[in-house]
């Protein structure tokens, strides 16, 4: 078993509202992610602040940190390895809802053992916010938080890591499977490649009924 950490607490400042509850393909991106990481065979852990009535019922849930929104995303990945309690996490930044599942679940496979880090790379960018971590990373990311360091990518040259990229990575679909949602413009790229995929027989993941 491994834990999907659906990182949520993003400020959203150039979106100008809560992006976790964008609506997309019919469901918020917090709901989407939570499906997506149950479609890949894992147990979904929101890191994120509660967002009373707003939370998919029955989701595990714990707070990025004393910091609260201020966080960022490398004190939510360590508090969500603490919280997860399975040796392999993979964290999923909720604002990347098309990446597919079956990504999640290659990438969860290849983490552990060998490789305590696996981390796609897509046109020369790390994409650190859907990539696998072993519970072994919690040191790394420890010693570059006492250094100052705020960056996911700052701790991985600590650890092993394995990088999917080239034609392994093209398998699960080219570089707009990491369409980061950051504006209503990006959103509606979103949905139009959501369209595109339903005319072309495709089906976006089911919310599964956890909805607020």
């Amino acid at each position: 078993m491994w834990t999907g950490l659906i990182l949520a607490g993003g400020a959203s400042r150039r979106m100008g509202r809560d992006k976790a509850l964008l609506r997309l393909g019919g469901a918020t991106l917090l709901e989407r992610a939570v499906a997506l990481v149950r479609e890949a065979g894992g147990e979904p852990l929101v890191v994120a602040p509660a967002r009373p009535g707003h939370d998919p019922a029955g989701i595990r849930r714990v707070d990025e940190g004393a910091s609260g929104r201020a966080a960022g995303p490398l004190v939510a990945l360590r508090h969500g390895l603490d919280a997860c309690g399975t040796e392999i996490a993979v964290a999923l930044a909720c604002d990347l809802p098309l990446v597919p599942a079956s990504l999640l679940r290659h990438l969860a496979a290849g983490a552990g053992g060998e490789h305590q880090a696996v981390v796609p790379r897509s046109g020369g960018v790390l994409q650190v916010l859907a990539a696998a971590y072993a519970a072994a990373c919690r040191e790394a990311i420890d010693r570059h938080l006492r250094s100052g360091g705020r960056s996911v990518h700052g701790f991985l040259e600590e650890v092993r890591v394995r990088y999917l990229e080239g034609e392994e990575l093209e398998a699960f679909g080219g570089p707009g499977i990491f369409l980061n949602v950051n504006t209503p413009e990006d959103l509606a790229r979103a949905e139009a490649i959501l369209a595109a995929r339903g005319a072309a027989g495709g089906a976006p993941p089911e919310a599964g009924g956890d909805g607020p």
